[in-house]
C-alpha cells in the first residue's frame, strides 16, 4: 500500500509524526494526521482551509486537548489502531473511486467517516461541520472520478 501514496500523502504522514515527536506525544493519531494533511499542499489541505480549518489553530487545540511535552522518537509503529484503521480506510476510499493512487483527500476521507475521532473533535471545535466538509469532500472526489475517466462533470 505504501507505493500507492502520493507524495502529498506520504509528506502529510511524515508531517503528522514530526508533529507527534514535537508535541512530546509517545503515539501517533488522528489529530496528528488532521495536522499532517493542513501542513502540505493538497485537496486535502484546500477543502479544509476553505472552510476554516488552519495549521495553527489545530496545532493549540492538540496542545489544549492533549497537552504537550519533551520531544520523543515516535516511528510508524506507534500509530494508534484508530489512526491505522483509518489509513487503511483511506486505500479502500481510493479503490472504490477506481483511483491508482491514496492521496491526502482519500486520508482526510477516512478521519471523517470514522466520525468519532480526536481530528473530528478539532475540527467541530473550530466550527468546522464534519458531515458538510465530508459531503464537499466526496462531490470533489466524484468529479475528479468521472474526469479521470473520462465522462463529464
Amino acid at each position: 500500500m505504501a507505493n500507492r501514496f502520493t507524495s502529498a500523502a506520504s509528506d502529510a504522514l511524515g508531517s503528522a509524526m514530526a508533529a507527534a515527536r514535537s508535541l512530546g506525544h509517545t503515539y501517533i493519531g488522528t489529530e496528528h494526521l488532521l495536522l499532517g494533511l493542513l501542513s502540505v499542499e493538497g485537496a486535502a489541505k484546500q477543502i479544509l482551509t476553505a472552510r476554516g480549518a488552519s495549521e495553527e489553530q489545530t496545532r493549540a487545540m492538540i496542545i489544549e486537548m492533549a497537552g504537550s511535552g519533551s520531544p520523543t522518537n515516535v516511528g510508524p509503529g506507534d500509530m494508534t489502531p484508530r489512526t491505522k484503521r483509518l489509513i487503511e480506510s483511506a486505500a479502500r476510499e481510493s479503490a472504490r473511486l477506481g483511483h491508482s493512487y491514496i492521496g491526502t483527500e482519500h486520508l482526510l476521507a477516512g478521519i471523517l467517516r470514522e466520525g468519532n475521532n480526536m481530528a473530528v473533535r478539532i475540527l467541530r471545535s473550530a466550527g468546522v461541520d464534519a458531515r458538510q466538509l465530508y459531503t464537499a469532500l466526496m462531490d470533489k472526489l466524484s468529479v475528479a472520478s468521472r474526469t479521470q475517466s473520462g465522462g463529464s462533470t
